[in-house]
This record gives structure tokens, C-alpha cells and sequence, in this order.
């Protein structure tokens, strides 16, 4: 649904003496010193992790080599999601409107949203992998 002027009936008249609530201190993407942020164009990915194989033995002389196996231990699968988040001004709002630019102001809202939405999500999901990997814990 559109913003309209019944939305914004101090912006329309005389006297407002300020606008608050959508500007507040920036804090830097915190999120990208603590995971790596990858690419992807695919609905998931995964990462697999190998055991890898026993400790090299001693061979006696003329005795055959030791074989071992390695194998699949464990997989991390990644889903990826699209976030999305918009906003509709009617024309008679941006019109009528005495104070302020309100696409512009608006815009600032929904960009600070998504950054929001970003460190929350990366906070809650663990959104990417902590730096050096699986081990690093």
C-alpha cells in the first residue's frame, strides 16, 4: 500500500517545528570482520568435508604397503535466500508535502532497513563461515 497524505497530516500544515525517528549514528558492516561473504548465483551450496587418512606405519622390508580409505564426513549446506523490502508515495503526498523531500528521506529509511536486516540475519544464521573455517571455532 502507498504512503498517503493521511499518513502524514503534520507534514501537510504549517508549523512543524521537526522530523525525527529515521536518522540515527551508522555503525559500520561489523559482520564483514568476522565471516566471509561469498558470491553465488544457485539456490544452495555446499561445502563437504574429507577425513583424510590414519597416521603413516612403519613397513617392515618386504612387506606390502598399508592402504587406507578416505571418505565424506560431513557436509555444511548454505540455502540462499532473496530479502526484499519496498516503499509506494502517492503523488498527491509528495505533493502536498511542506517540509520535506519524502522519496529521498524514505530511501534513507529503507537502505538503513536493509542493513539492519543484514547484521540481524547475520547475527541469527551465522550468515557465511567465521574466518579460517570449520576448525577455527
Amino acid at each position: 500500500m502507498a504512503i498517503s497524505r493521511n499518513q502524514l497530516v503534520k507534514e501537510l500544515e504549517p508549523g512543524l517545528n521537526a522530523l525525527f525517528g529515521l536518522e540515527y549514528k551508522q555503525y559500520e558492516n561489523q559482520s564483514a570482520e568476522i565471516y566471509v561473504t561469498e558470491s553465488s548465483d544457485r539456490a544452495f551450496e555446499e561445502e563437504v568435508m574429507l577425513s583424510g587418512f590414519a597416521s603413516a606405519l612403519v613397513k617392515p622390508e618386504g612387506s606390502g604397503v598399508a592402504f587406507d580409505q578416505a571418505q565424506e564426513t560431513f557436509t555444511a549446506r548454505y540455502t540462499n535466500e532473496t530479502i526484499a523490502l519496498a516503499f509506494a508515495i502517492t503523488e498527491e503526498a509528495i505533493e502536498d508535502n511542506l517540509y520535506d523531500k519524502l522519496a529521498s528521506r524514505y530511501t534513507k529509511a529503507l537502505a538503513r532497513s536493509m542493513a539492519n536486516t543484514k547484521r540481524g540475519r547475520a547475527k541469527r544464521n551465522g550468515l557465511g563461515r567465521p574466518h579460517g573455517g570449520p576448525d577455527s571455532h
